[in-house]
């Protein structure tokens, strides 16, 4: 794994591709939710494959970081990753008698706010990069 290098448009693809799952998940979660049909089907996928994007954009930042790349912005930018994982799996962490039917939609909500923040932050640390 130390042999393989990566290029930072991996982490900015992932990215972006991120971001748009977690804006398709938020609109599938409140759709499901309007339709009383919370946490089901696509609404309930798309959560799961947002999840493991997100575990997939924090495995090619660490690598990045391993090459020695980002280490200026790491701590706000990969909190804030992070951050958006742990609101999707808080549904998991809370006994069952404290979900609701809208934690889906809100927690889907609120990592989308911190992905949106996380991204818009990495793609100014790249653009500041590129530009000196």
């Amino acid at each position: 794994m130390d042999e393989i290098i990566i290029k930072p448009a991996l982490h900015s693809a992932v990215g972006g591709l991120t971001l748009l799952t977690a804006l398709i998940a938020t609109a599938l979660n409140w759709t499901a939710l309007r339709k009383g049909s919370p946490g089901q089907g696509a609404s309930h996928a798309s959560l799961i494959l947002l999840q493991l994007l997100l575990l997939a954009q924090a495995a090619v930042g660490i690598k990045l970081l391993d090459q020695g790349m980002g280490v200026i912005q790491k701590y706000v930018h990969y909190l804030g990753g992070l951050g958006a994982l742990a609101l999707l799996l808080l549904p998991a962490w809370l006994p069952a008698r404290l979900r609701r039917p809208a934690l889906p939609a809100w927690t889907a909500t609120a990592s989308l706010l911190f992905i949106v923040m996380t991204f818009f932050i990495g793609q100014l640390y790249v653009r500041g990069l590129q530009n000196g």
